[in-house]
């Protein structure tokens, strides 16, 4: 009994600690966004006029608009890629389609983001493809980073049907090749790009690293904005951080209710299989 109390207390201390050191460096900057000041252990007073000064100040309410467009352009630009490269690949049989599904996923991983950065410097620094310095490029940038994690998604779900069955059963009742991928398939992997729809967009919305590298002067994403800001104004850094972690367990809540349901469509094709 005394040992089995030992491991039980071991057991919750180190869950704890994870918890602690995982959510304790999260929290500090959003407690501290809410707080009119933090001198001692604890915050002392509750506001929001950080959050409102983001949308009051100029070059906060732009750095938010920019990377609000630069996101959404780049779950476009996934989903209008993704979506036909995931059924392409899962057609495939054999090898050739385990191999090219598995290095699409994890292909675009293995380099740093400092080495896309350095790529996209190069590659698009002269005509006619002088883009270095444009929200353009960072949509291509950010769409590269975040294509393996709406690739996966998107794969996962045109695999957990029986894509083929479907396709020649509409094909049996005249559909062509785009009726069948616009009102079958395109509804029955929905849930799989909307989940690789929301990791790309938490992706974009918190990249540093890639942006910092091909952003000119022009324009500021929100994680630009938050490092300028640790030196300049340290409460408005706060709420940007706050900004961004809303956003990420957002997208991980989203995630995790679609990628239920994916299963759920699952069990029900199986089952339709099945009779």
């Amino acid at each position: 009994m005394k040992k089995e109390r030992i491991i039980n207390f071991l057991q919750r201390a180190i869950l704890v600690f994870l918890i602690l050191y995982i959510v304790l460096p999260l929290l500090v900057p959003v407690i501290y966004s809410f707080s009119t000041s933090w001198m001692d252990i604890l915050p002392e007073g509750f506001t929001v006029q950080w959050y409102l000064k983001i949308f009051e100040r100029p070059k906060y309410y732009q750095g938010l608009v920019t990377s609000l467009l630069v996101a959404f352009s780049a779950v476009a630009l996934d989903t209008f890629i993704c979506v036909p490269a995931a059924y392409a690949i899962n057609r495939l049989r054999g090898r050739i389609g385990e191999f090219l599904g598995s290095a699409f996923k994890i292909f675009p991983l293995l380099f740093p983001p400092i080495v896309v950065g350095t790529g996209f410097v190069q590659a698009f620094n002269r005509p006619p493809l002088a883009l270095s310095g444009t929200v353009i490029l960072a949509v291509f940038a950010h769409a590269t980073l975040g294509f393996p994690y709406m690739f996966r998604n998107v794969l996962a779900a045109f695999q957990t049907i029986d894509e083929r069955t479907l396709s020649e059963a509409a094909a049996s009742l005249g559909a062509n090749l785009w009726q069948r991928f616009r009102y079958v398939l395109i509804p029955n992997v929905t849930s799989g790009i909307l989940s690789g729809a929301l990791l790309v967009f938490a992706l974009s919305m918190g990249e540093f690293e890639v942006t910092t590298m091909i952003a000119g002067f022009g324009w500021r994403t929100m994680p630009l904005l938050l490092y300028r800001s640790l030196i300049d104004d340290i409460r408005a850094a706060s709420a940007i951080s706050g900004i961004l972690i809303a956003t990420s367990i957002a997208a991980f809540i989203g995630m995790t209710i679609l990628s239920s349901r994916v299963g759920g469509g699952k069990v029900q094709t199986e089952e339709g299989m099945r009779r």
